[in-house]
């Protein structure tokens, strides 16, 4: 009876306790956020960069303006930079490569600076063209049409009367083109130059000066 006794005693005293499993440092722990973070952040680069490459892909090179040209004015290497656009606009352009063609040629329309140069804007023809004159004129809202002009529009300058009549007679008039359209930095006012025969240009200049005319704009439809 005591021998038993004391061999329990004995197997109960020799046996290891159980221990607690313990917790992974901090580090560990951190290890699987920080991949994640790494693998997305990895995926994001990839997402861009493929963006900016296929972006760089669908650009083309073509001539802008580096500074505004006037026109008329003859177009120099230093007037023109090249330029990178998407090709999916549908603008009308000129290729970068055709820098040859367009210096030494005139500008047949106002481009300002920054602008993409289109194959209109240039001709090898003197602007004005012999037998035409322009004149210039500044335009108040109450003179102007309520749409834009532009380059190209067939116009009709329509003399007003000084003061108010009851007398109603056919007014004068001079029909132009316009020839481009710029801001007068001083006013904000429209100016636009207009290309009339050069026998009209002393008649319409005169009548422009008084102040009391109205731009007709005629159909866009030719």
């Amino acid at each position: 009876m005591s021998e038993t006794t004391t061999r329990k005693h004995t197997s109960n005293a020799g046996s290891t306790p159980p221990t607690e499993r313990s917790a992974p440092p901090p580090g560990m722990r951190r290890r699987p956020a920080m991949t994640i973070i790494a693998l997305t952040l990895l995926a994001v680069g990839a997402v861009i960069g493929w963006t900016l490459w296929t972006r760089e892909d669908s650009t083309i090179e073509v001539l802008a303006a580096r500074q505004s040209i006037e026109r008329g004015q003859v177009i120099t290497s230093d007037d023109v930079a090249i330029s990178r656009i998407p090709d999916d606009l549908g603008w009308s352009v000129v290729p970068a490569a055709r820098l040859g063609d367009v210096v030494g040629q005139r500008a047949a329309a106002d481009v300002a600076s920054g602008t993409p140069i289109s194959p209109d804007a240039v001709t090898d023809s003197p602007v004005p063209a012999d037998g035409f004159s322009i004149v210039g004129v500044e335009l108040e809202a109450k003179q102007a049409p309520g749409m834009p002009l532009q380059v190209g529009d067939r116009v009709t300058v329509v003399v007003t009367p000084a003061a108010a009549t009851n007398t109603v007679t056919t007014p004068d008039s001079t029909s132009a083109e316009v020839a481009g359209v710029t801001v007068a930095p001083e006013t904000g006012n429209t100016v636009v130059d207009l290309l009339v025969p050069q026998a009209q240009s002393a008649l319409l200049a005169s009548r422009v000066a008084t102040g009391n005319f109205a731009i007709v704009l005629e159909s866009r439809d030719r």
